[in-house]
């Protein structure tokens, strides 16, 4: 092993020695106080610095090529997102963001509007970058057992690493990982990755900005409200995944406790059979409530979807102007209550679906409480067994309705740009 100062940050370099020995070598500057991966000893303690390195470095890899392999990797790779993409409200052949602007400068130049839409670019990835930090800091806490546990209960500090980051390292390094220091260096690893990204983009957007010709505040405030109007959809999306992270969370520590409690079998398979049939019965009731709704948004939308629906090609043939016009109208009227009766049938198979998994959920719990009265004492379920299972099943039904909020936000939004 050799220690020097020949980079100025600190790295680590495995390679084989002639033997096939596996080496280590560890850049070290003194003047750099922060560690890929520090130990719990004090900071001035610098061996122990150095041992965290070499450790951090043989933990993260099982040979030379995959640890190079994981350092080469961009972003993209790592997060599963294309950071890359630009979205089609910003694209040249996208004229929403140029009649944005000619409203505030109706003479721009086309050279001058180009210099803008990447001003606008570059605020969209920052805006990206932002809310992919927010979850990713997230799974983080899950993983550490940081995230807030359900009030009432007892501190059980457990660490549930989230299946996207397990999915994540199975695609990188193509092996189950259930290591949980490696799940942490993993999600350490593409943390600092968003963070220097953001900072090129900041950077980026800071050099552009000063080169761009009457680059007032109005404009930069012009283009920021454009851009989180656009991005509407996708914050929705993002907020839905950081808090499915919280709800997961919360449903794996009201399991634990309850098994903490030392249930007997009957009552370990009671609790998964009342979970799996709450989950059925919120998923009917809120999938029924939302088709309910698809109704009379449909009907008012009815007269915009008009003007969007094609007509038949027999039909744009027929030469007289009179009878086109009249068949194109009935036309259209069919295909709109063609779809109408399909939304309507299958609300009304939701309805039944949800009706049946209502009562199935009604019978085992009335059945539960009733056996409940029969058992001897020390085979019922303890007050904290019921406070537990009474949670659990709070929050598989409120995790549910805010998948479908979720959803409705986001039919609504698409509704609005119809």
């Amino acid at each position: 092993m050799s220690i020097g100062s020949t980079v100025h940050f600190h790295d680590v370099e495995i390679s084989h020695s002639k033997n096939d020995v596996l080496e280590s070598k560890v850049y070290y500057d003194p003047n750099i106080d922060t560690l890929p991966n520090v130990s719990d000893e004090p900071m001035e303690n610098k061996s122990k610095q150095v041992h965290a390195v070499l450790y951090r470095a043989v933990r993260c890899c099982s040979s030379v090529m995959k640890f190079h392999h994981e350092r080469q990797l961009d972003l993209t790779q790592l997060i599963g997102v294309n950071i890359n993409q630009v979205p089609s409200y910003l694209c040249s052949s996208n004229e929403s963001f140029k009649e944005t602007i000619h409203d505030i400068r109706p003479k721009i130049s086309q050279n001058h509007l180009e210099e803008l839409r990447h001003v606008a670019i570059l605020m969209y990835k920052m805006l990206l970058l932002e809310k992919l930090q927010t979850l990713w800091i997230t799974y983080r806490k899950s993983g550490m057992g940081e995230l807030q546990q359900p009030p009432s209960t007892k501190h059980v500090g457990l660490k549930i690493w989230s299946f996207e980051i397990r999915s994540r390292i199975k695609h990188v390094e193509n092996a189950n990982i259930t290591d949980d220091e490696k799940c942490q260096l993993f999600v350490d690893h593409c943390q600092k990755k968003l963070n220097d990204q953001n900072e090129i983009y900041r950077n980026q957007l800071r050099c552009r900005t000063s080169r761009v010709m009457d680059y007032t505040s109005p404009m930069e405030l012009t283009i920021e409200k454009f851009i989180k109007q656009g991005f509407l959809c996708q914050r929705i999306e993002y907020d839905c995944q950081i808090s499915l992270v919280q709800y997961h969370y919360t449903d794996a520590v009201l399991k634990r406790q309850y098994l903490i409690e030392n249930p007997n079998e009957n009552q370990i398979q009671l609790f998964k059979r009342l979970c799996k049939l709450k989950y059925e019965e919120a998923i009917t009731k809120y999938h029924f409530n939302s088709l309910k709704q698809c109704i009379p948004e449909h009907s008012t939308l009815n007269s915009i979807r008009n003007q969007l629906i094609g007509t038949s090609s027999v039909i744009d043939s027929i030469q007289d102007g009179t009878i086109r016009k009249k068949l194109s109208k009935h036309y259209i009227e069919v295909a709109e209550q063609a779809k109408t009766d399909i939304i309507i049938l299958a609300r009304d198979a939701a309805e039944r679906q949800m009706r049946q998994y209502q009562t199935k959920y009604n019978m085992e719990m009335n059945q539960t409480w009733q056996h409940e009265k029969i058992l001897p004492t020390d085979q019922r379920l303890t007050s904290t067994m019921i406070h537990l299972m009474e949670k659990r099943l709070a929050n598989i039904d409120a995790r549910v309705e805010y998948i479908y909020k979720c959803k409705a936000q986001l039919f609504q939004l698409n509704t609005n740009v119809l």
